[in-house]
């Protein structure tokens, strides 16, 4: 049976690799004593594949994998095991039972959703900040550059900006939604490049980044990865 699990990486492990999070996760779930499914040939790996890489240094609440088990187990016995084996700061928030889904996480997630929290370095009001953005809006381009293999690129990521939001509460908050997946990447870090030029205040250096969620985005209809499981 296949499962798909949400989990977060919180701020104990925010620091931890993606090759470390794959690490501690597969131990979790032989730990747990779940019944994994392995791959075949000379050297069989438990049959995980997961949506998206967190970058070092970001939080989330919105991370997913999927999880093949040899055996039929319930999705809430699943939850219930692993909370005794997981990390601290790495938590299993929900279990679903693929059913309906034939693609993978990577093949069809194309949205993320970030918070951003920017110290400043002087007080703004919330008119400057709605300013900010809409300055940067009413760009017709985003140039950002990316560093290739063949060298420098110069990259518009306007397109695959879908909504931007900002207020201030104890600091600069900045929400985003962004493209992300196969068919393009953006990265909240090159957003906050593009503000930061629309912008007149100071940012301070030790920005927080925390991801929200990954979602399947349809036109104008949004989906979680484990409703359309």
């Amino acid at each position: 049976m296949l499962l798909c699990l949400q989990y977060s990486k919180e701020e104990e492990v925010r620091f931890l690799s993606h090759l470390d999070l794959m690490t501690a996760m597969e131990r979790a779930f032989r730990r747990a004593q779940l019944p994994l499914a392995f791959s075949e040939g000379f050297n069989p790996h438990p049959r995980i594949s997961y949506a998206s890489a967190l970058a070092v240094g970001v939080t989330s609440e919105g991370e997913y994998l999927d999880l093949e088990l040899e055996e039929d187990l319930a999705a809430d016995e699943v939850l219930k095991r692993l909370q005794n084996f997981l990390p601290q700061g790495l938590k299993v928030l929900a279990v679903t039972p693929v059913t309906q889904r034939k693609e993978s996480l990577m093949a069809i997630i194309n949205m993320a959703r970030y918070r951003v929290d920017i110290p400043l370095l002087q007080a703004i009001q919330q008119q400057d900040v709605d300013k900010m953005v809409n300055d940067a809006l009413s760009l017709a381009a985003w140039v950002v550059l990316r560093q290739g293999k063949k060298g420098e690129r110069q990259v518009d990521i306007r397109p695959g900006v879908y909504r931007l939001q900002g207020r201030i509460e104890k600091t600069l908050t900045i929400e985003m939604d962004v493209q992300t997946g196969s068919s393009g990447n953006v990265k909240p870090e090159e957003v906050l490049e593009i503000l930061k030029k629309a912008s007149f205040f100071l940012w301070k250096a030790n920005i927080r980044v925390h991801r929200l969620g990954l979602f399947i985005r349809e036109e104008d209809k949004i989906w979680s990865p484990l409703e359309r499981s």
